[in-house]
């Protein structure tokens, strides 16, 4: 199975400083994939001025997109890019921080949306994708997977080179724990 894995871009704010951190969120999500989905990532934010350094092949021979979104900014972008996957039959699955937090209107783009964490899930949605009985939602939101299912976040997939700051190679982002002690929303 193919799998296109995107971040959408997002308007950024005047005279924002432009830098390339590569992005966690797709690179913890590839993670969880089974190894019988071939991934590639395209991270739309990489750009220098107005040229993006990696663009969508709207075109590109894939089974299923799955669209990561941290944030609420990355919406807009990310409708556009369902929708004309969803027109071409392509299968459009959403996950990522503003997934969560706009289920219901994520919900009206996708044809599956993903809520919480996706270690040991994966694998399940892939065979549902395949079996033609994709779910619209897999809320997992107050079901954490068990910590030891969390596997090395899969760098691989970013174009190392593109990743610099004035000549500087970015560092990757890490995290060192997952959950919060407050038990709010």
């Amino acid at each position: 199975m193919k799998m296109l894995l995107i971040y959408p871009r997002w308007p950024k704010l005047d005279r924002q400083t432009e830098f390339h951190l590569p992005p966690h969120g797709p690179v913890v999500f590839a993670a969880t994939l089974p190894a019988s989905v071939d991934v590639t990532f395209i991270d739309e934010n990489l750009q220098i001025i107005d040229e993006n350094l990696q663009t969508i092949d709207f075109d590109a021979n894939c089974d299923v997109v799955a669209l990561s979104t941290m944030l609420t900014a990355q919406l807009p972008r990310a409708f556009e890019i369902a929708a004309i996957f969803r027109k071409k039959g392509i299968k459009v699955i959403f996950g990522g921080i503003s997934t969560m937090l706009h289920s219901e209107e994520v919900r009206q783009h996708a044809d599956s949306i993903f809520l919480g964490e996706a270690e040991g899930r994966m694998e399940a949605v892939i065979e549902d994708l395949q079996a033609g009985r994709l779910k619209p939602v897999y809320d997992y939101m107050n079901n954490p997977p068990d910590i030891n299912l969390i596997g090395t976040a899969r760098r691989e997939i970013l174009d190392r080179p593109l990743y610099n700051y004035r000549g500087v190679q970015m560092l990757d982002l890490v995290h060192a724990s997952r959950g919060c002690k407050f038990d709010c929303f």
